[in-house]
């Protein structure tokens, strides 16, 4: 199969396009003919070998932890989907296959493709909706009335984050540049520019706040809470969970730092919404295969309006 590959860590120039064995599906598991993909900060970490600490890979790599195509063929025992079912899967870290033609999934990970979507676009959604949706529904549940506080609005994650905690029925605050006030606005924020003055002002004021922005501090964040509140972050280190453990004791707010299942439930959760017309993906641009390494020197500006998608199928 066609497929860009990493030899070895480094920047975005070290991924080659190449001729890889078709993999198999083993037990549990199915084949998937990829059409779309999607550039991840964690995707580009692996690559850079900023994460080999706690990420494993075997090199030569087919990266790309988001993936959406069609089922192809399935290994003993895989029962919950047919060939021809269109799906989508974030295959989790280390995991990869999106960036090439021809992955193996786990079926856990596994959630069918909702009609609204195209199997391009829909390789942009797992793992950042899935974030936000687990964030919402399992770390700090919403409910109606509620207010959240969104730190990285436009983002890839934060893009989703608006629309699960509107669809759940909370009032959202997010920050983002001026650039993307109107994007921020358009998806049912209230926006704050973080350029203009300070945007962590308003103490005690929201139930939950996310933050989906690396190196944020998380003093400011806490001090959004009221007593009894949720501070949830999606880009901490696995220090952080063992950490806050001991600070959640000490204070009346809670703070929770996770990385997403691979599991599909709340994929599957996602896709009901998306299904129901309450939430879209927000693509800044989709770039083929061809231009993946460019792609990721677009993610590592750091300034993406939520996510760069990747078509895989074309040439």
């Amino acid at each position: 199969m066609r497929a860009m590959m990493i030899r070895g860590y480094g920047p975005a120039e070290v991924f080659e396009p190449g001729q890889v064995e078709d993999p198999r599906p083993g037990p549990g598991q199915a084949l998937i003919r990829v059409h779309g993909s999607s550039v991840n900060p964690l995707d580009a970490g692996i690559r850079a070998g900023t994460l080999k600490l706690f990420v494993s890979i075997e090199m030569p790599a087919v990266l790309g932890v988001d993936l959406a195509g069609e089922v192809v063929a399935l290994g003993e025992g895989a029962d919950r989907y047919s060939v021809g079912d269109r799906v989508y899967a974030y295959t989790g870290v280390g995991a990869g296959g999106g960036y090439g033609e021809l992955a193996v999934v786990d079926e856990r990970c596994l959630a069918r493709v909702p009609e609204r979507l195209d199997l391009v676009e829909a390789g942009s959604v797992p793992g950042v909706g899935a974030t936000a949706y687990e964030a919402f529904t399992v770390h700090a549940p919403l409910g109606p009335g509620m207010r959240v506080f969104v730190n990285g609005a436009a983002g890839g994650v934060g893009t989703w984050a608006i629309q699960v905690a509107r669809a759940l029925g909370a009032d959202v605050v997010g920050t983002c540049s001026t650039s993307k006030l109107e994007l921020v606005r358009g998806l049912g924020a209230e926006p704050l520019d973080y350029t203009v003055g300070d945007p962590f002002s308003e103490k005690g004021a929201y139930d939950v706040v996310l933050n989906a922005v690396r190196g944020a501090p998380k003093g400011p964040l806490r001090s959004l809470l009221r007593d009894g509140g949720t501070l949830v972050t999606v880009v901490g280190s696995p220090v952080d969970a063992v950490t806050s453990k001991v600070g959640n004791l000490l204070r009346k707010t809670r703070l929770v730092p996770f990385f997403v299942s691979s599991e599909s439930t709340c994929l599957e959760g996602l896709s009901e919404l998306i299904a129901a017309g309450s939430v879209r993906p927000v693509i800044e641009r989709t770039y083929p295969l061809g231009e993946l390494a460019e792609a990721h020197r677009r993610v590592e500006t750091g300034r993406v309006a939520g996510k760069v998608c990747i078509d895989v199928i074309q040439e």
